[in-house]
């Protein structure tokens, strides 16, 4: 059970906290190396609140796991997070080089992850590379439950553009969907449909990516590992994360003992 202390020992609103996140609800600071606090928001904003309180309550339920970000307390100033890397910096970083079978393995680790999730009977609802954390050790945990649907209860927020499935509320298939995206964003370090991003306006880009995920035009995943379990997720193929855990871990099973194989931005990978 998360620890709700009357009094906040962490005086996050001084100015030694620095930011390091806006987010759609609240924005995180750094308390040092190993914590984050995400601040309560203004009672003024009712959407911000609700949001807020339902991760509260999401990150009670899901209680301690090795996939799902440790919450330290929550105080009055905010939620006390563990802190880590965004796995979306990570693999879009220029200098970023990693080897397919540590994208494999993180790979495994989100989908057992959002498993978890869903068995607690949470929609996460914004499911991708920005909500996933590599934690002090390098192993993937979600983060990021501020609007998710829990028990049945309508989802307040949505997913990216790229990992949105058109025309339906939040659920278990537009988290699946959603994944799908988020092992597309792994093993290339780019979003599906990442070059129409700079190319079309924020409105543009929404109604043109739904509209070629609704014809089923695909970006091309012809070269990748995970290419089989991804288009499953766009085409609704899956019906719980369990498959999608299986349908990984036999791709990793046909990785093993085929040498070390480093996956590169531009999606190509090569063998040594």
């Amino acid at each position: 059970m998360v620890k709700r202390p009357v009094e906040s020992h962490l005086p996050a609103r001084q100015p030694q906290y620095s930011l390091i996140a806006v987010g759609t609800v609240s924005p995180v600071y750094a308390i040092n190396s190993y914590s984050v606090i995400k601040r309560r928001p203004e009672p003024s904003d009712d959407f911000a609140c609700q949001a807020y309180n339902i991760e509260v309550r999401a990150y009670e339920r899901l209680g301690d796991h090795s996939r799902i970000a440790n919450i330290r307390e929550v105080t009055e100033d905010g939620i006390v997070i563990e802190r880590g890397e965004c796995l979306r910096q990570k693999i879009q970083s220029k200098e970023s080089k990693t080897a397919m079978r540590t994208k494999l393995r993180w790979a495994q680790e989100a989908a057992e992850g959002l498993r978890y999730i869903h068995a607690k009977k949470i929609i996460h609802a914004d499911v991708g590379c920005h909500n996933l954390l590599l934690d002090q050790s390098g192993h993937i945990k979600f983060i990021d439950f501020a609007g998710s649907g829990i028990d049945g209860e309508a989802a307040t927020v949505c997913y990216e553009w790229c990992s949105y499935r058109p025309g339906s509320d939040p659920d278990i298939k537009t988290d699946i969907f959603a994944f799908g995206s988020t092992l597309f964003e792994m093993e290339t370090g780019d979003k599906p449909y990442h070059e129409l991003e700079k190319a079309l306006g924020a409105g543009q880009l929404m109604r043109r990516v739904e509209h070629l995920f609704a014809m089923g035009e695909y970006p091309r995943v012809d070269k990748l590992v995970l290419r089989g379990v991804i288009l499953r997720c766009w085409n609704g193929e899956y019906r719980s994360m369990d498959q999608v855990c299986r349908d990984i871990d036999a791709c990793c099973q046909g990785m093993h003992d085929t040498g070390d194989i480093v996956a590169h931005r531009s999606g190509r990978c090569i063998l040594f």
